[in-house]
């Protein structure tokens, strides 16, 4: 009997090994938008979740520096191959995207990908901050061997900068946004270089 158990003990570790990671649900991606938005097979459309790749040309704006370098990466890396998906606290975007943190089938994990090559930057928003830690790392060493992005967006645009702990955004100096971070949340960056290191990213309306 006590030998009946430790088989079954036994067999029961060797299921959890190789039978959880079979049973993984993968998904064909059929198309990449972007740097960090893809579709899959089914339609979904996903967002990576904890990063921001450039923009690519569209609706007659110019895109960004390292879009297109990013949406080619991007292609690479996951076009008409099959992904795992794995969620965090929120599953969608207001666009109606799917969040996610992306993986292949040989374990590359594709958002730190994109972070590790400089073409993205973390995007920290709460309360889908699973990564952070892991994606912050690779952007450090990202910006210290300046790949990418590291090699344009650190260009100063203002004498210093705001930056709001809780959201994790900076802005410039007379950014109406920033203006109304409270004192207990504001932190002031001489630079953009320290605000990127700490995980914050550029507000989008005053752009610095």
């Amino acid at each position: 009997m006590h030998l009946r158990r430790i088989f079954y003990l036994f067999a029961l570790v060797l299921c959890l090994l190789f039978c959880l990671p079979a049973m993984a649900h993968w998904y064909k991606v059929t198309w990449v938008i972007d740097g960090d938005t893809i579709i899959l097979e089914d339609g979904r459309h996903i967002r990576y979740l904890g990063i921001n790749a450039p923009e690519i040309p569209h609706d007659d704006k110019p895109g960004e520096p390292f879009g297109r370098e990013a949406l080619k990466f991007n292609i690479d890396l996951v076009k008409n191959k099959y992904v795992r998906l794995e969620m965090d606290r929120e599953k969608t975007d207001r666009y109606g995207r799917i969040l996610a943190y992306v993986f292949l089938k040989d374990g590359t994990f594709v958002n730190a990908a994109l972070i590790k090559k400089g073409y993205a930057y973390v995007l920290s928003i709460g309360p889908n901050i699973k990564y952070w830690d892991l994606l912050l790392k690779y952007q450090r060493e990202a910006m210290k061997d300046n790949k990418g992005i590291w090699t344009v967006i650190l260009n100063e645009t203002a004498p210093y900068y705001i930056g709001n702990k809780r959201t994790k955004v900076f802005h410039r100096p007379d950014c109406p946004f920033g203006l109304r971070t409270s004192l207990f949340n504001r932190i002031k960056f001489h630079s953009k270089w320290d605000a990127f290191y700490e995980g914050y990213r550029p507000c989008k309306r005053c752009q610095p």
